[in-house]
């Protein structure tokens, strides 16, 4: 039954009268003596205060410990970290602890299941209240082997397995691994990658701890990750007893061993067995001074012996020139420890000084010969080499000459040329090649530095390590945006200004600017940080709403280091699944999913759209069918798919697939309008247009050609019945004139106007001639229209009998473009000639 506390610092917590630190959120029944448990589990040291700048590098402490509790053994995975402030505005922590019992634990191990999105709880909501028993999702994976990467950005990747092997020495084995305070983040995915190196069922059996300052007593931590300038570091580092492995150091190539080499390759040995393996020799640091050799010429020469040991110093080869500000919380004045390095120093010169003295030519001259006996020759060199051994001193000694006699030697012993053995030379560690100053950029990150997700609340998801920039100075490395006149247009820009920290961290704040703007001072918008070779990037803490600086992650940036240049995106394109064609829904508008305040301008942005699942033959039944080569669109430009009639022998247009890129009316922002053009499918309007929407393409469509057939029957019939009255109307009309101009009885002299009319009106009822062409002419106009509506009446009919047989072939091919077809797209902007990529369809759809 899995169970668990959130533990900090609340006005009110879970228990009645509680307060300050506490237990706020707790599993439903669960036993007070477990809760108390893990409570006590729940210490954390902050590194920095909640007001220093470098707050945000407090580290995380992700842990797994056991105890049993009331004869029941638990695992605990535990997540520690910094909170901020609290509610009396000090320094705030929040712990949350997960306790497994045996039965339970996922087979991956328990950093693989730490590492498991939404597993830990990083942020409490004010709300205390109890949980279901059972309520985390659990992994139940079996991830493969992989090369320990996380290791290689610090050291020989082969040190993992080093660690891994540790492990399988006993569980009383402690290791203690110091790492520096820029790989904080990256603490969990070095267990995780050590750990996955075992069995899965002894992962489970070691405990770690990736902050490890100090534990409740009777629980135990194999694996410590302590951060470097802490007191457990320094402890460490003068106890020659701890089994150390110093990340802040350079510790050279791993010993060889089968977990060693599947450390670095990412498979397993299969000559492993179960023999336990040898112990792990870790070789303390090299000292940083040069021990002065002496002339191999000179023979028999007697090598002091220092009156008392100094330790060497410790060389850290990762650390900054300057100390980090962390030191500065955790050093303290050691007086006894200085004056001992002191002594230790004066008393080396001493010896110097009293070894060349004895080696001058001068003195040679006067020294006498030394008559108590001496070792022979080779037992000589081998305490000399069980010296060199045991110091470690062979890796920093100048290369050794080898013993050559000479012609006329002056030592104060003769030693026969054959008893001249030739000091060994030392060994010389394999140094790996220099890396190129862009290496991780191409190799590791694909040229894309995805900056850390940009959200409403400022935290630390706000920082992020981008990549390592191999640089011997941050003033060889130069930043510049490229672009931002292209997704800020207006006179607005992205500009970069630089300058170096006195720690020796170079600094570059990104600034929007506008042109025609009274100060120059701009708007901060994030600030990239190269120290040592790590380049990270962060957000500014305080920033409002309309500063909103999304658009710079439609950008490129260009990094200029030691002869090397690279042009960087800084995120991700945005994935989003193909488009499925539907004819029985209306026109179809896909958006874009991202705001439009986060995309480019308009008049920059191009889109390509890729038709898939139509095969080179084409669809059954339908063979031609032309798609134009993938070409760019931009705004409210289109895309068309042709396929030809299947009933015509030419090439005649049967349907069109029409896809614009444009702005969507209905939502004001842009997107994908698909919609269908084609010849005899607009049942809908007898003025026989040839363009339809998808709206008109519905399974009726063959019904509807069938209703509107006996409806144009019907006005039909309704409209012979018109014409036929119509034609017997004017054909009376016309002979009715053609009667008044031959009648000769009509008055017609002068004068007799009105017996005219008198006449007209009495037999033909009308005034004039005048008056009866105009009302035949007008019943003439009423014919030819009566005609002309016929004559359309007579072409539906035939239409929509047609459109019968071709309706049942365009819902055959509405179906197969249905079931086959899927559009993807890939929106994007030109940067210098450089194709960015905002969002495309999902990477599992086929490539083009």
């Amino acid at each position: 039954m899995s169970q668990e506390i959130v533990y900090t610092s609340a006005p009110q917590g879970l228990k009645p009268g509680s307060r300050g630190f506490c237990t706020v959120i707790a599993t439903q029944g669960m036993a007070r003596n477990l809760a108390e448990r893990l409570e006590s589990l729940s210490g954390y040291r902050h590194a920095y205060a909640v007001h220093d700048e470098h707050a945000h590098l407090n580290p995380v402490n992700y842990s797994h410990l056991k105890f049993t509790v009331g004869g029941q053994e638990y695992s605990v995975l535990s997540r520690i970290g910094d909170a901020g402030q609290d509610y009396t505005g000090r320094t705030n922590k929040l712990a949350h602890h997960v306790a497994l019992t045996p039965s339970e634990r996922p087979p991956a191990g328990p950093a693989y299941q730490l590492q498991q999105p939404g597993f830990c709880i990083e942020a409490w909501d004010s709300q205390t209240r109890y949980t279901e028993i059972n309520c985390h999702r659990l992994s139940s994976d079996h991830p493969p082997l992989t090369q320990c990467t996380s290791w290689s950005r610090w050291c020989d990747a082969g040190w993992a397995g080093v660690l891994a092997e540790s492990a399988l020495e006993g569980r009383n084995q402690s290791q203690t691994i110091i790492y520096p305070v820029e790989a904080g983040s990256s603490t969990l995915a070095l267990v995780s990658e050590a750990l996955q190196l075992l069995p899965e069922k002894q992962r489970w059996e070691v405990t770690f701890s990736t902050y490890f300052t100090k534990l409740p007593a009777g629980v135990d931590c194999q694996w410590r990750f302590v951060l470097d300038g802490s007191p457990e570091a320094e402890a460490a580092r003068r106890n020659p007893r701890v089994k150390l492995i110093d990340l802040c150091a350079d510790l050279g190539t791993a010993p060889e061993g089968p977990l060693v080499a599947s450390a670095r390759t990412g498979q397993l040995n299969r000559q492993m067995n179960s023999a336990s393996p040898k112990a792990i020799h870790v070789a303390p640091p090299i000292p940083s001074h040069e021990i002065v050799q002496q002339d191999s010429t000179e023979e028999n020469v007697d090598f002091p012996e220092p009156a008392s040991p100094v330790p060497p110093p410790v060389v850290k080869t990762r650390r900054a020139p300057k100390p980090p500000p962390l030191e500065k919380h955790f050093q303290k004045p050691k007086k006894s420890r200085k004056l001992l390095i002191g002594s230790s120093v004066v008393l080396l010169f001493v010896l110097i000084a009293g070894t060349v003295y004895l080696l001058m030519p001068g003195q040679n001259e006067h020294e006498q010969v030394v008559q108590s006996p001496k070792p022979p020759t080779e037992m000589k060199q081998k305490i000399i080499l069980e010296k060199m051994e045991k110091d470690k001193i062979e890796a920093a000694v100048k290369k050794v000459k080898r013993l050559k006699p000479v012609e006329k030697p002056k030592q104060v012993v003769s030693i026969p040329q054959a008893e001249m053995v030739p000091e060994p030379e030392p060994k010389q560690v394999k140094k790996e090649p220099k890396k190129k100053p862009l290496e991780d950029v191409r190799k590791i990150h694909q040229g894309v530095l995805q900056l850390p997700s940009l959200n409403k609340n400022i935290g630390a998801d706000n920082k992020s390590e981008l990549t390592k920039i191999y640089v011997d100075d941050v003033n060889d490395c130069e930043l510049s945006i490229l672009g931002s006149e292209k997704v800020l247009g207006d006179g607005v820009r992205f500009e970069i200004r630089s300058k170096i920290e006195k720690d020796g961290i170079r600094k570059w704040n990104v600034i929007k600017t506008t042109a025609n703007a009274i100060s120059q001072k701009g708007v901060l918008v994030g600030t990239f940080k190269l120290k040592g070779n790590l380049l990270s990037f962060e957000w500014p803490k305080n920033r409002e709403a309309k500063d909103a600086p999304e658009r710079l992650l439609s950008c490129l940036l260009k990094i200029d280091a030691s002869n090397d240049s690279e042009k960087c995106r800084l995120s991700h394109p945005i994935n989003t699944n193909p488009i499925k064609l539907d004819f029985s829904s209306k026109m179809t508008e896909i958006e874009f999913p991202v705001d439009r305040s986060r995309l480019p301008l308009a008049n920059d942005l191009q889109i390509i759209v890729y038709v898939d699942g139509i095969p080179a033959n084409g669809l059954e039944g339908f063979q031609d069918i032309k798609i134009p080569p993938h070409t760019s669109l931009k705004l409210n430009e289109q895309y068309r798919v042709s396929i030809s009639n299947p009933l015509t022998e030419k090439s005649e247009k049967f349907l069109d697939l029409v896809f614009s890129f444009k702005e969507l009316n209905h939502s004001k922002i842009y997107g994908i309008a698909i919609q269908a053009e084609a010849f005899g499918k607009d049942v809908n309007d007898t003025s026989l247009r040839s363009f339809t929407s998808i709206s008109h393409t519905q399974e009726q469509l063959k019904e509807d050609c069938i209703k509107h057939i006996k409806m144009t029957e019907f006005d039909l019939a309704k409209i012979e019945q018109n014409l036929f009255k119509q034609q017997n109307l004017v054909r009376e009309q016309t002979e009715s004139i053609k009667k008044i101009k031959n009648d000769p009885n009509i008055p017609k002299g002068k004068g007799q106007q009105i017996q005219m009319e008198q006449y007209l009106f009495k037999n033909y009822n009308i005034r004039s001639i005048q008056a009866g062409e105009d009302i035949l002419k007008e019943n003439e106009n009423k014919l030819k229209k009566l005609n002309t509506s016929k004559e359309t009446l007579q072409n539906a009919k035939v239409f929509f009998t047609k459109n019968i047989v071709l309706c049942e072939k365009l819902l055959k091919l509405f179906d197969q473009l249905e079931k086959n077809v899927t559009i993807d797209y890939e929106l994007f902007i030109e940067i210098e000639g450089e194709k960015v990529v905002i969002i495309k369809t999902t990477p599992d759809s086929k490539k083009h």
